[in-house]
């Protein structure tokens, strides 16, 4: 009795050229180690591609495996079934995602110059300690700190490169975009409607006389509130869980990218690297890639 097998694509994206040969040439002997034929490629960029084969679901998690142990160095790969690719509904991270830091961190370095805030974060997004309990006590530290002193240093957040090209692309062509970060609204706000996301979600810290009271007002946006919220949205757009994609690098980043159809860890800590489907380390437009986008439809 023959096997049943899937109809996938595995997705080259590669930094430069060396890496673009090196691990073109890695996956066609992975191919030719498991007796895989290739139907048809794809060339989406000058240093992307599409390879379309049929295999079984053991070759397949074997495949998976193997480009998430990062042996590519240079390169992003995913191998997916070759169904609604282009999706539907993104739910993306801000800090260290959307943004190249945490911007809680941020104040504690700006304003009140020491490094305990981000020790408590760094905690927090390996899954060292609980992510309610580190943000609720980073909260707390901030009691006093005036509004307008947060809005100041918004300028020093650099933004990850190709972030607005993505979510540009996305929302053209007809995608619900949503930030969703367990950071704060005073600073989510404004990078999400910079980038260009249709919808943002944080936590809200509260504030008397334009200064902060260490609180926090109603639910906090950990990772069950992150996937509450992803789902919410993906009901509300009708669209399939095949339609959808997730996309971090932390603890509470992991139950949507364990949702999602597609999750992708950015330069994810290990734990967060175990559960997601794909890896990307080096180019943030591997997401439009992945979802097979060629550079005529990308939105620069």
């Amino acid at each position: 009795m023959s096997k049943k097998t899937i109809t996938s694509v595995i997705t080259l994206v590669s930094k430069n050229r060396e890496c673009y040969v090196l691990h073109y040439e890695k996956i066609t002997d992975l191919f030719k180690k498991y007796n895989i034929k290739i139907l048809k490629t794809n060339k989406l960029s000058k240093l992307v591609k599409d390879f379309y084969v049929n295999i079984d679901i053991n070759t397949f998690v074997k495949i998976k495996l193997y480009f998430k142990s990062n042996t590519l160095k240079g390169s992003d790969v995913c191998i997916q079934e070759n169904s609604y690719r282009k999706k539907k509904v993104i739910a993306c991270d801000m800090d260290k995602t959307a943004i190249c830091i945490e911007s809680i961190d941020l104040i504690g370095e700006k304003i009140l110059k020491n490094s305990l805030i981000s020790e408590l974060t760094e905690k927090a997004m390996s899954g060292g300690v609980n992510f309610n309990s580190s943000i609720t006590e980073r909260t707390k530290i901030l009691k006093g700190i005036s509004v307008n002193e947060i809005k100041k240093i918004i300028k020093h957040v650099k933004l990850t490169k190709n972030v607005e090209t993505v979510i540009k692309t996305m929302n053209k062509y007809g995608c619900h975009t949503m930030l969703i970060s367990g950071g704060y609204d005073i600073i989510a706000n404004r990078i999400g409607k910079k980038i260009g996301f249709k919808e943002i979600i944080s936590n809200k810290p509260i504030s008397q006389n334009g200064t902060l009271t260490g609180e926090l007002k109603g639910n906090i946006v950990d990772g069950k509130g992150k996937l509450n919220y992803f789902k919410s949205s993906i009901k509300t757009h009708s669209a399939k869980n095949s339609q959808t994609l997730a996309i971090g690098d932390g603890q509470n980043d992991i139950d949507m990218i364990k949702f999602a159809s597609l999750g992708i860890a950015w330069k994810g800590f290990p734990k967060v690297n175990k559960v997601a489907d794909a890896l990307a380390n080096y180019s943030f437009k591997s997401i439009l890639y992945f979802q097979g986008y060629n550079d005529k439809e990308i939105v620069n």
